[in-house]
């Protein structure tokens, strides 16, 4: 199954954005953690906790790591820009969190921590 791929308009241009292995590869680049001068990964788990809670940051973020493929690439003020451009905006976090769900790369961590974060709010109410 090829990773899940999603087209958006981005300063104008049609962007594709893939769910795939490349995709975690470049979010554990960018947002990774520092051990030693050694990056350990975890880009994808540190992320995912204000994409939850729909932080419009950590979507352009999302987006901009998905958008590995492109040439040029969309820099990060025009993910900013065509967001906030945008009349609904929670329906582009529903079309990633349904790429990231559908991607075999990221689904089973998404189910893991969603299922941990509902078992906290269970203990907080």
């Amino acid at each position: 199954m090829a990773a899940p791929k999603l087209n958006l308009t981005i300063n104008g241009n049609d962007v594709e954005l893939v769910f795939g292995v490349r995709f975690v590869h470049e979010l554990n680049k960018a947002f990774g953690i520092e051990r030693d001068g050694f990056n350990i990964g975890m880009g994808f788990t540190l992320i995912l906790p204000p994409l939850l809670q729909y932080d419009p940051d950590a979507l352009a973020k999302v987006i901009y790591c998905a958008s590995y493929k492109n040439s040029p690439r969309p820099t990060m003020d025009q993910i900013y820009d065509s967001l906030d451009e945008l009349d609904d905006l929670e329906q582009t976090f529903d079309e990633v969190m349904g790429c990231l769900k559908a991607s075999s790369a990221t689904k089973r961590t998404l189910a893991t921590l969603t299922i941990k974060e509902q078992a906290e709010e269970q203990k907080s109410n």
